[in-house]
């Protein structure tokens, strides 16, 4: 009859500890919930922002669009009158090699190496300390 009646209180315990547990669960789960309301109010007007965003965005991709078209038609931007050569290389070949002068391409040879250059070139690499993976 002891037996019995330790094993019903260790049970009772148990269920007591559970329920107490339940309990802070429920209160975590209340404050999350009103956290999470709030985020939802205050996050509704933002809808209409991401509306507007997304339309600045389409245009912005429609001028975007036109641009390659007109680049890919080879037509000249609204207001400017250019003359096309006849072939790609034509104002490159005619551009003199100076800097800033004529309205070619930069295609001239990049220039040659100085002595300072050639110098720094023949010097063997200095020497680097063994790194912390070295060891």
């Amino acid at each position: 009859m002891i037996a019995v009646a330790i094993a019903v209180i260790a049970i009772a315990g148990h269920l007591i500890a559970v329920a107490v547990i339940l309990k802070r669960v429920v209160d975590n789960l209340t404050v999350v919930l009103g956290a999470v309301q709030a985020v939802t109010e205050t996050a509704q007007p933002v809808g209409a922002i991401i509306d507007e965003i997304n339309r600045d965005l389409d245009s912005g991709r429609k001028l975007i669009e036109n641009g390659v078209e007109r680049l890919e038609e080879g037509r000249a931007p609204v207001g400017a009158q250019a003359e096309e050569p006849s072939s790609r290389h034509a104002v490159a070949e005619s551009a003199p090699d100076t800097v800033g002068g004529g309205s070619g391409t930069a295609t001239a040879a990049p220039p040659a190496p100085g002595d300072v250059d050639a110098d720094r070139f023949e010097q063997p690499a200095p020497e680097r300390g063994r790194g912390w993976f070295h060891r």
